[in-house]
């Protein structure tokens, strides 16, 4: 059994060894599962798949809170990215952060973008979420990365 602290001090108790975010969120309410972008688990940030294997206690965040939007805009800009290296191939990545507002990203190109390459990214970004391809979170050291 996992005990899990919600913000509210409520527990819920779940009978499996192991537990995700996202099925704390639907034990919640649909609608909560539905918004769910990302949730704190004992103070650490993690994906809504990510498991859950002894009592915790849990948030759940969606684009309402501060912490949804932001982990929403730095996923938007890797769609970004992966969008722009497909369309103008050999186009090396900057940084893409997301910031206040929205997000943004650096991208060094022979290629000059124009606003109807604006309007093709767009458009491949919006394949490439249709796709509903899965999304992981991973951390690895600076020398694994390079």
């Amino acid at each position: 059994m996992i005990h899990i602290t919600l913000p509210d001090g409520s527990v819920r108790t779940f009978e499996q060894d192991v537990v995700t975010p996202l099925e704390v969120a639907k034990n919640i309410s649909n609608g909560l599962a539905k918004k769910a972008i990302v949730a704190k688990v004992n103070d650490e940030m993690v994906g809504l798949n990510q498991p859950i294997t002894a009592d915790s206690t849990v948030s759940i965040y969606t684009f309402d809170d501060a912490e949804g939007r932001e982990t929403f805009r730095h996923s938007t800009s890797h769609i970004l990215a992966q969008a722009v290296q497909k369309l103008f191939p050999g186009t090396k990545l900057g940084i893409g952060p997301a910031i206040k507002d929205g997000f943004y990203y650096d991208f060094d190109s022979e290629h000059k973008f124009t606003p109807a390459d604006l309007e093709a990214i767009e458009a491949e970004m919006m394949k490439i979420v249709q796709a509903d391809e899965t999304y992981t979170r991973q951390e690895l050291s600076r020398e694994d990365a390079i």
